[in-house]
């Protein structure tokens, strides 16, 4: 018999050489991208040994760990695909060692060979920590102990306010300090911080690979990885801290609000308000999550037919007492100071920074901005936000966390960690709720009245919209404008890098009323490196309300000329309201230090 000509050839998709003993149709589909998922995870392990190879100059054993990490990158993720299954047995657990080998290896080793903190919220930490255990309050100002844990220079570690001065104190509820106080009291001081924040990630790793599905296990060791968490928490990240904790909050939270039920299967319903309270006594940025966690807890009770008044009170009382009990003892020593430290976020106006909106100010393309109106925008986004989740609840109940973020994307410090910390929490949340359905059909409870729903959409629609005319009119009413002059440089025309002597900036107040404006200048850093004091001027000093006057500026610290083709600007501060202004963006050309 002829064998068939290929135009009868069978077009089905045949399975894979290798799969003989493998599912067909749509659950091998599901396996296909267990394997390219746990695959991820290995190239994560490779990738990460690559990048590893050029520390080996402050760690020489990284002349080892680097080429195993690698090999066991390439090991892992072939083995993904001749395994039978790679998300079932071992492999799993496997696959989750081999992501933390390469994290704590590869971060001990970078930890181990720094001598000083790259942030000051690293130093304030551990400076507090050793205040504490030396029987003193850390809300006195720690300064000259927590700059002596601050790597040089310290002028691109603080943490600036608009008035000129930089962060003495602390700042962060007491939680930060009082889990560090017992590795200070065993007699650990090498950057302890640090040390700290990576087994609190490594431990949060391991608690999302415990909770989530079986089948989206990957998930841990791969978010493990992500280079903003594990290298950032290396370095001076101070949240890793709070994340376990808030991860465990945000596991099955749904369950909570069933308090006169008792537990619902083995876990108590205090377990998930009791950590988020452990959370909110160490950073501030969990609290951001509080009215929208309490939102859903009064809802979820009142779609089981049960009392939402008393479960929401209930999980608040909880968070509370949790709080209270790192805090209380501080709060009673000294209120002014523990309240001071602790809203300092909140209250001092501090210099613009961060990824967030204010970039369009930051790099030059509005001319600067007034941020006490992006700290407005983003309140009312924050309503805008309350308002569409409690009125689409059934709809927002897996995504409310993922958006959070957007509420500090808006004001004048939207750092990077502020829009990504939550993002491990927030897959957790989405992925162990109560299925939407299965609550219904045990209770029968009604949806929302439309009514309802469009009261929220109006308040949603109407925050949102005052929220865009705040930006609109904080990014086109900075109080000054700023002209470059003259710039004074070491010498122009050396071929490497040189450093300013002094700026002449003419500056013209816009405003009804004087400004004191204080000035530094960006130069593609990741942080502000400095204010520039004011050594003459030409004209009324404070700058007159519609006056005009020019400013010889001369660096406090030496500050490095930008290199050849890069763009810079001159920030000015100024309070009354707090404001940013900037001059046009200039391209810096050898020989030609006034720019273009």
């Amino acid at each position: 018999m002829s064998s068939p000509s290929p135009d009868h050839v069978s077009t089905h998709n045949p399975r894979p050489v290798g799969d003989d003993d493998g599912p067909t149709g749509d659950r091998w589909d599901l396996l296909v991208l267990q394997r390219c998922a746990w695959t991820l995870v290995w190239f994560s392990v490779l990738t990460l040994g690559l990048g590893f190879w050029g520390t080996w100059s402050g760690w020489p054993g990284a002349a080892v760990l680097s080429p195993c990490l690698v090999l066991l990158g390439i090991l892992g993720a072939a083995a993904q695909w001749l395994v039978a299954r790679p998300d079932r047995g071992r492999w799993p657990w496997i696959g989750l060692t081999g992501a933390l080998v390469a994290y704590v290896g590869t971060s001990a080793a970078e930890i181990h060979a720094r001598h000083k903190y790259a942030t000051d919220a690293a130093a304030f930490n551990q400076a507090a920590a050793k205040v504490l255990t030396q029987g003193h309050d850390p809300y006195n100002s720690i300064w000259p102990l927590a700059g002596q844990f601050l790597a040089h220079p310290l002028s691109q570690r603080w943490t600036y306010t608009i008035s000129g001065g930089h962060v003495t104190g602390f700042s962060y509820p007491s939680g930060s300090f009082v889990l560090q106080a017992p590795f200070e009291l065993l007699g650990f001081n090498h950057l302890v911080t640090d040390w700290i924040d990576l087994l609190a990630w490594a431990a949060t790793g391991v608690i999302m690979f415990l909770v989530l599905p079986r089948t989206l296990r990957w998930l841990a060791p791969f978010v493990l990885l992500l280079g903003i968490f594990a290298t950032g928490f290396a370095n001076g990240g101070t949240d890793a801290l709070f994340m376990p904790f808030l991860v465990l909050a945000l596991w099955r939270w749904d369950r909570a609000p069933r308090f006169d039920e008792g537990p619902t299967s083995w876990l108590p319903v205090w377990f998930s308000p009791a950590c988020f309270g452990l959370a909110c006594s160490i950073k501030q940025l969990p609290w951001f999550c509080l009215p929208f966690l309490l939102t859903g807890v009064f809802l979820e009770a009142q779609r089981a037919g049960r009392s939402p008044a008393r479960a929401m009170v209930r999980y608040g009382a909880v968070v509370a007492g949790v709080f209270l009990a790192f805090n209380l003892p501080f709060i009673l020593v000294n209120p002014a100071t523990w309240l001071s430290g602790t809203l300092l976020p909140f209250t001092e106006p501090l210099v613009a920074d961060g990824q967030g909106l204010v970039t369009l100010a930051l790099h030059g393309a509005t001319g600067g901005v007034v941020l006490t109106d992006l700290s407005l925008a983003g309140l009312l986004v924050l309503v805008a936000l309350m308002a569409l989740v409690v009125s689409r609840w059934s709809r927002f109940r897996r995504a409310w966390l993922f958006l959070v973020p957007l509420v500090l994307f808006i004001p004048g410090r939207s750092l990077a960690n502020y829009l990504v910390d939550l993002f491990p929490a927030a897959l957790v949340a989405a992925l162990t709720i109560t299925s939407r359905s299965g609550v219904q059909e045990e209770t029968g409870t009604r949806a929302p009245s439309a009514r309802w729903r469009r009261s929220g959409l109006v308040v949603a629609w109407a925050s949102a919209a005052v929220a865009m005319g705040l930006v609109v009119t904080g990014f086109t009413s900075a109080p000054l404008t700023l002209k470059v002059d003259q710039v004074g440089v070491a010498d122009p025309h050396a071929p490497g890098s040189t450093f300013f002597t002094d700026l002449v900036v003419t500056v013209h107040n816009t405003t009804g009323h004087d400004l004191t404006p204080h000035f530094m200048v960006d130069i593609s850093h990741d942080h502000p490196v400095g204010f520039w004091r004011v050594t003459a001027h030409d004209g009324s000093w404070p700058v007159a309300a519609g006056g005009t006057t020019t400013l010889f500026l001369r660096p406090e610290v030496p500050t490095a000329t930008p290199v050849n083709g890069q763009y810079w600007l001159v920030d000015a501060y100024s309070s009354g309201p707090a404001a940013l202004s900037t001059s046009p963006l200039a391209q810096w050309h050898l020989g030609n230090p006034n720019g273009s």
